[in-house]
C-alpha cells in the first residue's frame, strides 16, 4: 500500500511545481512593472531636473563672467572656452545618467526573464517528481500483483 503515498506525493509535487511557477511569474511581472516605473521616473523627473540644473549652472557661470568684466563673446578666449567646457561636461553628465537608466532598465528586464525561467524550472521539477512518483507507484503495484495476485500487496 506504499504506492498510495507515492501517488499522493506525486500529485503534491506537481501542484507545488505549478504553484512555484505561478509565484515566479508574478514576481517577474512585478519586476517588469518596476522597470517601467523607473524608466518613466527618469524620463519625467530625473532627466528634466538634470537639464534644469545644467541650465542654471550655465546661467550662473555666464553671469559671473559678465560681473567680472571680461568679454565672453570672443571665441577662443578663456571665458568662452570655460563655458564650452562646462557645456561639454554637462552633456556628458546627462549621457551618463541616460546610460545608467538604460542599463538599470535592461537589468530589471533580465531579472524578470530569469525569474520566469526559474518558474519554468520549478514546474519541470514538479512534473518530474510527479512522473517519478507515479512510476514508482506503478512499479510497486506491479510487484504486489506479481507476488500476491493483488495490487494492494
Amino acid at each position: 500500500m506504499a504506492f498510495i503515498g507515492d501517488i499522493f506525493g506525486a500529485y503534491g509535487a506537481r501542484q507545488l511545481g505549478r504553484f512555484n511557477q505561478g509565484l515566479y511569474a508574478k514576481q517577474a511581472e512585478l519586476t517588469r512593472k518596476n522597470a517601467e516605473v523607473k524608466k518613466k521616473v527618469f524620463q519625467n523627473v530625473d532627466k528634466p531636473r538634470i537639464i534644469a540644473q545644467h541650465i542654471r549652472d550655465r546661467s550662473n557661470t555666464f553671469v559671473q563672467f559678465i560681473k567680472s568684466g571680461v568679454d565672453v563673446d570672443r571665441i577662443g578666449e578663456s571665458p568662452f572656452l570655460v563655458m564650452l567646457d562646462q557645456t561639454v561636461e554637462q552633456a556628458f553628465d546627462l549621457e551618463i545618467a541616460e546610460f545608467n537608466s538604460t542599463v538599470a532598465y535592461e537589468n530589471e528586464l533580465n531579472n524578470a526573464s530569469l525569474l520566469q525561467a526559474k518558474g519554468a524550472g520549478e514546474r519541470f521539477k514538479g512534473d518530474i517528481a510527479f512522473r517519478t512518483g507515479i512510476a514508482k507507484a506503478a512499479g510497486q503495484m506491479g510487484s504486489n500483483y506479481y507476488n500476491t495476485g493483488s495490487l494492494l500487496g
